[in-house]
């Protein structure tokens, strides 16, 4: 590969994507196009922000009771 330049397009575009978020050094993680972590950081931090891009990508839904007493367990047909 490095006597190549089969992914020098790719290469380059990743450059330019990397200038575009201002990244000017290594390491630098980029989490779901929305969050940056720049240098070494300890496992607690870059998981912090795994967590929380999970977190907004993937929002905890409420369901709306349907049961007549408002309700939707009460007959014991669901389970938590």
């Amino acid at each position: 590969m490095l006597t190549s330049d089969r992914y020098a397009d790719a290469v380059r575009a990743d450059e330019q994507q990397a200038q575009a978020y201002g990244i000017n050094g290594v390491p630098f993680y980029v989490v779901d196009r929305r969050y940056g972590v720049s240098g070494a950081q300890p496992p607690e931090a870059l998981l912090q922000v795994l967590d929380r891009a999970w977190t907004e990508s993937h929002p905890v839904q409420v369901l709306t009771p349907a049961g007549p007493d408002g309700d939707a367990c009460a007959d014991g047909t669901c389970s938590v």
